[in-house]
């Protein structure tokens, strides 16, 4: 079984392009994925959150804005996870479309809309999206880029439950990077990740030790 994380601006159009990529490799590739979306957050990220949306990267109150907002997003995202992680993906889907493809503003109303939209408990979601918990589950996401060394959005790591020791890191990711590399069943004919890398041989694909 594969499990492939997949680090994205939640309100960036090429993350939505990429978390969209995800769902078409789980259909199609030949084996089993475990895949989750996990929502990085760094000074890179909001660089590219103001150069998507056109704002002033010399104002510090857009900065600070843009900020506090793409922290929020996030916790919200966290908490709708705790409903599932079905739930979790479609909340953050219904949230990118309307900010990105309808230009919809961020704020109570929209949150509430859209976490109804995805079936959440309403309630408990916006308990949860304030709580100590979901703030932890934000701060252990960044971790974990940390320690695999992400600091881009549109990355993915891919691991094989079966090869313990080394996974792939996919910057830029694309659909067709992965699925070709797995295609023709070899992943079922017991390959490893670190026999992919070898054998593909390109920047695309690069070998990380756990």
């Amino acid at each position: 079984m594969l499990e492939l994380h997949l680090f994205v601006n939640p309100l960036g159009m090429r993350c939505l392009r990429c978390e969209k990529d995800v769902l078409r490799i789980d259909r199609n590739l030949n084996t089993k994925i475990n895949y989750q979306f996990v929502p990085l957050f760094n000074m890179r990220t909001i660089d590219n959150t103001i150069d998507i949306y056109h704002l002033n990267p010399r104002n510090l109150a857009t900065r600070q804005k843009v900020s506090t907002t793409l922290n929020q997003v996030i916790l919200d995202y966290k908490a709708a996870l705790f409903q599932g992680r079905k739930k979790g993906r479609h909340y953050l889907l219904l949230l990118q479309s309307a900010m990105i493809k309808h230009n919809l503003n961020y704020n109570e109303d929209l949150v509430k809309e859209l976490a109804n939209d995805a079936h959440l408990d309403l309630e408990m979601f916006f308990e949860d999206r304030q709580s100590s918990l979901t703030k932890e589950a934000f701060l252990q996401d960044q971790k974990i880029a940390n320690e695999l060394g992400v600091s881009e959005t549109a990355t993915a790591v891919v691991f094989n439950t079966n090869d313990s020791d080394y996974g792939l890191m996919i910057p830029n990711f694309d659909y067709d990077t992965l699925i070709n590399a797995f295609k023709d069943g070899e992943f079922d004919k017991g390959t490893t990740l670190t026999d992919l890398a070898k054998h593909y041989q390109t920047p695309k694909l690069r070998l990380i030790q756990k």
